[in-house]
Formats: structure tokens, sequence, C-alpha cells
């Protein structure tokens, strides 16, 4: 399996206040399987292909707010790293992706942003696939607040997926008329994200690139209204790559905030997604 891991020390030095602790921490927790040979590493950058995405997808005037707001740089090149992750994956180079951000994306729409997100980075990767002819696409995102951001920009397009499991407000979503799925689940623990999720992953999903947005943040020791335990995350990757069935998979790091928490649920996510 080729799996890589996109990082770069911005999101740690740069990155939104709440979430830049965690991430030289996690990435630290990860040596290993970089000495080992079991995932490579790779170095985002801002590119042409970044900013056009974002002008897609993005209003100039909320542009000009992330920038006004001084994170607009970090924002972006956390966006391109998504980007180029599932460039990557499109072309059959990597089978496996893990971004770190330094400021997350799925409450990011097209004209306004909130709760550490900027601009939306699974958007803008869609924007790339979409370019590169890859139309059928499932977007899983199991962080504890929902990813209104990611909807407002994609709800309208029938070949995205979105199945958005949350702690928060009960969002309306129209199953009827589109693939949209959300399912209020404040305060899950283990038992009962899993069976929510066993109750849409059993289905015979359709999709050439599955994206998973995950925050640690569901973990019991961080801040979001899950309860979740590290097994829970390793146990959901084995599940992710039972699902994808060979096909490529994107994983987006979202929220958390604890570098104890996340030096231990990325090692595990990685390493419950890529060990046989």
């Amino acid at each position: 399996m080729q799996a890589a891991v996109y990082y770069h020390p911005d999101f740690a030095d740069k990155g939104y206040s709440t979430l830049r602790h965690r991430v030289k921490p996690g990435f630290d927790a990860l040596q290993s399987l970089f000495k080992s040979g079991k995932i490579s590493l790779r170095t985002p950058v801002i590119d042409e292909t970044a900013i056009n995405l974002l002008r897609q997808t993005h209003s100039s005037q909320l542009v000009e707010r992330v920038k006004e707001a001084g994170y607009h740089e970090v924002a972006l090149l956390s966006a391109a790293g998504v980007v180029q992750a599932a460039a990557a994956l499109a072309t059959g180079e990597l089978d496996m992706a893990f971004c770190f951000v330094g400021s997350g994306g799925h409450h990011a729409g097209h004209n306004y942003c909130w709760g550490f997100c900027y601009y939306n980075d699974v958007a803008m990767a869609v924007g790339k696939l979409r370019q590169m002819r890859m139309t059928r696409l499932m977007i899983i995102d199991i962080d504890p607040h929902s990813g209104d951001g990611t909807r407002d920009l994609l709800a309208a397009d029938p070949q995205v997926i979105h199945l958005n499991f949350f702690a928060d407000e009960d969002y309306s979503y129209e199953e009827t008329k589109r693939n949209n799925y959300g399912l209020l689940l404040d305060g899950a623990s283990d038992l009962v994200l899993e069976t929510a999720l066993e109750e849409y992953l059993h289905r015979a999903w359709n999709f050439d690139l599955l994206i998973i947005i995950l925050g640690h943040d569901g973990h019991c020791l961080d801040y979001g209204d899950f309860y979740l335990t590290t097994g829970f995350y390793e146990r959901f990757a084995r599940r992710i790559r039972k699902l994808a069935a060979g096909k490529p998979v994107l994983f987006v790091l979202s929220g958390g905030s604890l570098p104890q928490v996340a030096a231990e649920v990325i090692p595990a996510v990685i390493e419950g997604y890529i060990d046989d």
C-alpha cells in the first residue's frame, strides 16, 4: 500500500490557536511509521491550482475577511495539501493519504466561515477531482460538529454522497432528493457511533474515491460532545478500509486541541488503516 502524510511546519507554528498545539505532537507520534517505510512524508505548497480553486469555491468577500483575520496563508496551505493529496490518489500514485491542517475546513461555506474553519479544503479537493474527471465521490464526516459548510457547497451535487455524524444542531437534510445524510448523536459513545455508522456503511455505495473528515475533538478527553476512546478511531479506520475495498481514501484532520489525544488518535487511524 502506498500511503502518505501531508504536513507543513506552518500548521503548528501559524495555525489557528485552538488547533495548532496538537499538530506537532500528532506528527511526531508518526516517526516510527516513517522510519519503517510504511508511510511517506509530503509537504504541501500553495500553487496556482490551489489559488484558482479557492476563487471557484469561495466568494471574494470571504477571502478578504480571512485575510483581515490573519489566517489566509495557513488556511490556503492547509487546503492545498488536501487538494494535492486528492490528486495523487486520483492518479493512483497513492492508495491512502492523511492530511494535517493548520485550520479546519468543514464550517466554511461559499460566503461564510466559523468554528476555526476558513477555507473548505474538502470542497476545493472535490473541485480538483472534478477537473480530473473523477465524479463519484463519498464524504464521511465524524467530527462532532456538523459540516454545514461542506453541505452548503456540495449538497446540490447528486454525485457527492455526504454522510455527517454530529453532536450539535439537528440540521435539515433532504435525503429523498440528494445524497445528504445527517444524524444527530449528542454525547455518543464508541458503541453508539459505531452502531449508527454501521446502519449506513453496510449499504452498497457507489463511489470512486472516499474522503473522511476526522476530528479528534470527538475523543472523550477533548472538547467535542462525543465521548470516544482511542480504540474507536483504530476500529473506524479498519472499517473504512473494508468499505473502500481497494478504492483510494483521503483522511482530512478536522477539530481537536489536546496534544496527548492527537499523539494517540492520529497514529491509531493511520496504523488501523494500513496494517493488515
